[in-house]
């Protein structure tokens, strides 16, 4: 993500070892993955890292596009997939530059995908318009309140609360789906070393109109 965090970090942050923010998917992903085995048959994760989500989502069944503009997070991607026996189809891509399908995924899994607020709405708008009628979008990040998690616990996030979420702007950007779920609190990350420790979440599911 180029108006994000530039790809120069995240190739840095990808080539050390292990993988740094673990390998076990999101706990949203895994508290919602009977309903998305049941219900979902494609899936694309945008900014997807080292793929931890990608891959469970495969091993859920789905056919999973994994999008990051970094090639070093992307090659550990296909290095976890084979592992778990999976296959997930990896692009190198800035989302902001990037072709988006349009009404062609039955999933959207964000997880940390922080950008500034000028350009947050605008990405999210492609996540709704990239989802097939009927599908859903998971989304999970750290709220406004992590700026004193991330001083007092080095729990992870990007340090300019412009680049957190509010549950407000989120239900905004995503005004066009139904809100399934939309939750935010306090909660112990244990997923590698750089989302360990306390930190103020937001998780979120909407859905996409059917036909």
């Amino acid at each position: 993500m180029s108006q994000g965090i530039p790809k120069e970090f995240w190739d840095a942050r990808f080539s050390e070892d292990g993988f740094a923010y673990g390998d076990r998917p999101s706990r949203l992903l895994l508290g919602w993955s009977d309903l998305i085995a049941s219900n979902c048959k494609t899936a694309l994760v945008p900014a997807s890292g080292q793929g931890r989500d990608a891959v469970f989502l495969a091993e859920l069944g789905l056919d999973v596009t994994a999008v990051d503009i970094s090639p070093v997070g992307l090659e550990r991607t296909a290095e976890l997939a084979a592992r778990k026996g999976v296959s997930v189809k990896t692009i190198e891509a800035d989302l902001f530059a990037w072709a988006w399908p349009e009404a062609k995924f039955d999933l959207v899994a964000s997880m940390f995908a922080h950008v500034p607020s000028a350009v947050r709405p605008h990405l999210h708008s492609h996540f709704s318009k990239s989802l097939a009628p009927g599908g859903f979008v998971f989304l999970e990040g750290f709220t406004q309140d992590q700026i004193g998690y991330q001083e007092k616990y080095q729990s992870g996030g990007p340090p300019d609360v412009d680049m957190l979420y509010s549950a407000e702007d989120i239900r905004s950007d995503f005004e066009g789906l139904r809100e399934e779920s939309l939750l935010t609190g306090i909660e112990r990350l244990e997923e590698g070393p750089y989302h360990t420790g306390p930190a103020a979440l937001l998780r979120a599911v909407f859905t996409k109109a059917g036909n």
